[in-house]
């Protein structure tokens, strides 16, 4: 498998996830940076939401955005992107069970669309390619349907600021996790959506209202648009809220230690099962810096 195709999948190694997570059921003020401050902390801490793929003339930065985090010591995100050993990690667990092959698991179309997309965008097709999990081909697949040839990586943008400030750089989940996590979802369902996807466009228009609510930072609109979908409906518990529960003794634990710049998909943020209302509950004072 060449090496140079997993670097193109390893900034979106969540971004499937993030494609299925929902937003606020109430309405929280428009923000992706928020401030942990309460419960005896000596040192504020911040939360950002992220969405782990962007076309980069849309990549939204600001000078509080960066001043939050050059304040805080530690940089923790849903994967530690700086593990030198991540890559290796997820190539070995990228591949199906006994290196099974789903090409044949399409129909003649979508096999036929996907496998051109692949050898157009990659040098190679779904002989080669479609040993891949299903959600791994998904993520190289909406790549390449982006409109736009660049793209950027808030995590990746966290990570290099962080190594240049030296900071400490923490995960809050492994590779393994997150693998796992879809390895809990039937493949049928995941080859049924990548199928769409590839053949109809799927996803791509659904995306770009995600981006543009993103970018207005409407918790409530992105609910909005992603409640419906049928994967999120049936496995949110495993995309969201389960991994936003297991999250808060993690975030605890580095807040009270030092100032920590917690950088996770936006989805996480909002609705009574997000981070924002569960750091609340826990005692801290969440509030969005504007």
């Amino acid at each position: 498998m060449k090496k140079s195709i997993f670097k193109h999948v390893f900034v979106t190694l969540v971004f499937v996830i993030s494609v299925f997570q929902a937003f606020a059921n109430e309405k929280e003020e428009n923000s992706l940076l928020w401030k942990i401050s309460g419960k005896g902390l000596k040192e504020n801490s911040y939360l950002f939401g992220t969405i782990h793929i962007i076309c980069k003339d849309q990549f939204y930065m600001n000078d509080k955005i960066e001043k939050a985090l050059e304040s805080s010591k530690v940089l923790a995100m849903e994967l530690n992107m700086a593990d030198p050993n991540l890559m290796t990690e997820m190539q070995q667990l990228s591949v199906n069970p006994g290196f099974a092959n789903i090409k044949g698991e399409f129909s003649a179309e979508q096999a036929a669309a996907l496998d051109k997309l692949l050898k157009d965008s990659y040098g190679a097709g779904l002989d080669q390619l479609g040993i891949l999990k299903p959600f791994i081909l998904s993520s190289m697949v909406m790549v390449k349907m982006l409109p736009c040839t660049e793209q950027s990586s808030y995590e990746m943008f966290f990570t290099e600021k962080a190594k240049s400030q030296e900071k400490t750089v923490k995960g809050l989940e492994t590779v393994a996790f997150q693998m796992g996590v879809f390895d809990q979802i039937p493949q049928k369902l995941q080859i049924d959506e990548l199928g769409k996807m590839v053949a109809n466009q799927e996803g791509v228009e659904e995306f770009e209202k995600l981006v543009g609510a993103y970018l207005d930072q409407d918790v409530d609109k992105l609910y909005e648009l992603i409640s419906d979908n049928e994967m999120f409906q049936e496995y949110g518990d495993l995309l969201l809220e389960n991994r936003n529960e297991s999250w808060i003794p993690k975030i605890e634990e580095l807040v009270k230690e030092q100032a920590t710049f917690i950088a996770v998909g936006s989805g996480h943020l909002g609705s009574e099962t997000g981070v924002i209302a569960l750091l609340r509950k826990a005692g801290y004072t969440v509030e969005a810096v504007k």
